[in-house]
């Protein structure tokens, strides 16, 4: 009996010990480009959106965190991809409307963790409830590095309310060439590689889907407006597909056949809803170059 109870012990303790470092690699795993864009080190790295996205983040959290179904969930998104191994819970403070400073619990690059997408860091912990005393402002306090050198440390910045829906903090232009990562199929697959001039990606304050709760995507193409510039003319386009859709996260790709160089992308109000279920007011970004 004793050494079936001996056995039993080692057989759950080994189970545990694999589960838990499952997870670590499931939770740490990020995709970093071969390549840094060097136009990055011409361009000042900001704090550009904190969204109180969830005050109850769901089972699947989990996944991200153990301790997280319940917890608060908050997406800081950022002008530039940053260096993972300069991240850290530890870098940031946030605090609420009466004052109080907490320290953040957890912070992951999932689910925006594949190359090139690494400005988003989701916080997860408490951090003030809504209304009594919701989180009001994150600065980072520690030596958060991007990956052209530059610090964010200092940086602070309002947080979006909890009732507030999604908006976009960041759009850049880029196109499909043979060095790009292309992903053909699959959660996070790319634009068409034979049918797409070029590509703005949008990156939102917090994950979207479509308002009927399903991905975004054909019913929404012509709600999506990109601005062209062509020599001296300029005109509008809709995309006439989304990709990198399915996985979760805060970045949606806008597909276009059109040449130009795009400057500027807008989002009609009522088309995307965050995890709340909150609907996005009509919003716009500047949008800039990849390279």
């Amino acid at each position: 009996m004793i050494k079936k109870i001996l056995t039993a012990v080692l057989t759950i303790s080994v189970l545990g010990i694999g589960l838990i470092a499952f997870y670590s690699m499931y939770v740490r795993r990020i995709k970093l480009s071969d390549v840094n864009p060097p136009i990055e080190k011409t361009r000042e790295a900001q704090a550009l959106s904190a969204f109180f996205g969830l005050d109850a983040l769901p089972a699947q959290s989990l996944l991200l965190y153990w301790r997280g179904p319940g917890k608060n969930g908050m997406p800081l998104v950022l002008s530039q991809e940053v260096d993972p191994s300069t991240l850290d819970n530890t870098d940031f403070e946030v605090t609420t409307q009466n004052g109080v400073t907490f320290s953040v619990e957890f912070v992951t690059l999932k689910p925006a963790n594949e190359e090139f997408e690494l400005r988003t860091i989701l916080f997860i912990g408490e951090y003030g409830a809504y209304p009594d005393n919701p989180p009001v402002r994150v600065t980072i306090v520690g030596d958060l590095m991007s990956r052209s050198g530059q610090n964010y440390k200092g940086q602070s910045l309002p947080v979006i309310p909890l009732p507030d829906g999604p908006t976009i903090s960041y759009a850049e232009h880029f196109i499909i060439d043979d060095d790009y990562p292309y992903v053909k199929s699959g959660a996070g697959c790319d634009c068409p590689k034979e049918e797409t001039e070029q590509v703005v990606r949008t990156v939102w304050a917090g994950g979207v889907r479509a308002a009927n709760g399903k991905e975004l995507g054909d019913n929404e193409l012509n709600s999506f407006q990109i601005t062209l510039v062509r020599g001296k003319d300029t005109t509008q386009v809709h995309p006439f597909k989304l990709a990198d859709l399915g996985d979760g996260d805060n970045n949606i790709d806008l597909c276009l056949k059109e040449k130009g160089t795009p400057v500027l992308v807008e989002a009609e109000a009522g088309i995307a809803i965050d995890p709340r279920n909150d609907l996005n007011p009509k919003t716009k970004k500047e949008v800039v170059s990849r390279w």
